[in-house]
């Protein structure tokens, strides 16, 4: 009895490990043991290529610290009007602790939330006042905040920037004489604008110290390669310098004052047409080109591309003439990108880029077309994003979108085993998922040799005692802390090629799967 135990403990350990045994004695099953399955999407190449830890297809999705993937959280709105698109959002904090979120959007208004007892309290004030402007979706908005002013630019290059000084009653074109621009900056105690309709590759500041001086002192003006063929897209302080991206170049400007301004090119052939693609996380700077393609610059000169594991998505689900209106965002150290997809004239996909396991997810639901991170009211950092109806939600919250189904699935790469031989049998599959306090269902398909239709199987993640047909569970157990849901699942697939869909396409049902097993038979016929 003691060394049966020892045995079964032993086929335990070498599961973990992703090491194949022979299962049991009278029996010829081979055993794959899969953990840690948060290497992400990878559809730029052959499913039967990719790692076995990566996606050949994955959808709302996302990976812990701790090895699992699992269904995103969902989202709640905070308020109840309806307006034009969000172009524009930001959640300033002020010196003196008052918080409050602004939000341009394209009804040609500017509003603003102020924060209760609870969080924001979901009421826009108009506060556009006597100022006039025409925009539409596209023309996404910049926000800049110094001496206690929110300078906000609506993105049209034919218009100055408007400002809100702490405690006023609406906006007011900044004072000063600014030129008009399409994106704003505050770095070094002085404001720096672009995107001038006349001008548009030529960078202007203000007076040090002084945001509503922008002709006397030691303000002026730096043409950064002017008729180049390309304009300033976005201005982005970091590391101590300000960064100016235009449609194929990167500069950097140091120094304090125009008096001791350095202008130096610091990457040729790469930039971006947007001005919400670039956000600094850490030590380095997240960017996606016009082309889609996204790259980490570390604001020397080294440039890695990130994206080639997603390039089926990027190249062909998605829509080249909309990557000018793309907007990314940095949340809890990881990379936002919301694009269109293919057919769409809105932003309704989201890519993620998951810094800890630097793996790519994407998201469908969230149609954001502008956010920022805020304090929900609790002291917790989450995500507020404006979609094109005039709705300001938050993210994440719940287990729903505003009320809608969340459908997340992830697919696994084909499996094939060639040391078995052609010939082969996928006896049982073992499923090990977080157990579930309700009765949520985790939908498992299996299939075979590339086909397109497989053999479904529910498990019910709340049962200790019994499954539906075709499933057994083995109770609970302990996997890193978690309570464990054990499925097992009698496949009896006689092919050459496996891959395994999880998925659940229901509101307020999550799922987390740790792992899975699979146990393959070598049968008559090799050689």
């Amino acid at each position: 009895m003691v060394i049966l135990k020892r045995y079964k403990k032993l086929l335990t350990i070498l599961a973990v490990l992703s090491i194949p045994v022979i299962a049991y004695s009278s029996l010829n099953w081979v055993q794959y043991s899969y953990f840690k399955n948060v290497k992400g999407l990878n559809n730029a190449f052959s499913p039967i290529a990719i790692e076995d830890n990566e996606a050949s297809d994955l959808q709302n999705i996302i990976f812990s610290t701790s090895g699992s993937f699992k269904k995103r959280s969902g989202f709640t709105d905070i308020n109840d009007d309806r307006y034009g698109a969000t172009t524009g959002i930001k959640y300033v904090k002020f010196s003196d602790g008052k918080e409050q979120i602004f939000i341009i959007s394209s009804d040609d208004k500017v509003y603003k939330m102020d924060y209760g007892s609870s969080g924001p309290d979901g009421i826009l004030d108009d506060i556009t006042g006597g100022l006039s402007f025409s925009i539409g979706q596209n023309n996404l908005a910049s926000f800049a905040v110094g001496e206690n002013t929110v300078v906000i630019e609506d993105g049209l290059n034919t218009t100055p920037p408007m400002a809100y000084h702490d405690e006023a009653v609406s906006c007011v074109t900044l004072a000063g004489s600014p030129p008009n621009a399409t994106v704003v900056a505050y770095h070094k105690n002085q404001g720096f604008c672009a995107g001038n309709s006349a001008y548009p590759s030529t960078l202007y500041f203000t007076d040090v110290g002084n945001l509503l001086n922008w002709t006397t002192g030691l303000s002026g003006n730096i043409d950064v390669e002017n008729n180049d063929g390309s304009i300033i897209r976005a201005l982005v302080p970091g590391f101590d310098a300000l960064y100016i991206f235009k449609d194929n170049s990167i500069f950097r400007l140091t120094g304090d004052d125009k008096d001791n301004f350095q202008l130096q090119r610091m990457v040729q052939g790469i930039g971006v047409m947007s001005s919400q693609a670039v956000s600094l996380i850490g030590n380095q700077f997240f960017l996606t080109k016009g082309q889609g393609e996204v790259y980490i610059y570390d604001g020397a000169v080294g440039v890695t591309k990130i994206s080639n594991k997603i390039e089926g998505s990027l190249k062909i689900n998605t829509a080249y003439s909309r990557y000018p209106y793309l907007s990314t965002l940095e949340y809890l150290d990881d990379y936002y990108l919301s694009v269109s997809s293919s057919s769409s004239g809105t932003n309704d996909t989201v890519f993620m880029f998951d810094t800890f396991n630097m793996a790519w997810t994407k998201f469908s639901g969230i149609n954001s077309n502008a956010w920022t991170v805020f304090n929900d009211g609790t002291g917790k950092d989450k995500i507020l994003f404006g979609n094109y109806h005039g709705t300001i939600l938050k993210y994440p919250e719940g287990d729903n979108d505003n009320g809608s189904a969340i459908d997340a699935y992830y697919i696994t790469k084909q499996f094939s085993y060639p040391e078995l031989g052609p010939a082969k049998d996928w006896k049982t599959l073992r499923v090990y998922a977080a157990q579930e306090a309700t009765d949520y269902n985790l939908t498992v398909i299996t299939y075979k040799d590339f086909e397109t239709t497989g053999t479904e199987t529910s498990i019910d993640l709340k049962s200790t005692t019994g499954g539906s047909y075709g499933t057994a569970v083995y109770g609970t157990d302990v996997y890193g802390g978690e309570s464990i849901n054990i499925s097992r699942i009698e496949v009896n697939l006689d092919a050459d090629f496996y891959k395994i869909k999880f998925s659940n396409s229901n509101a307020d049902q999550p799922f987390e799967v740790y792992g899975y097993q699979m146990y393959v038979e070598k049968t008559e016929g090799n050689i």
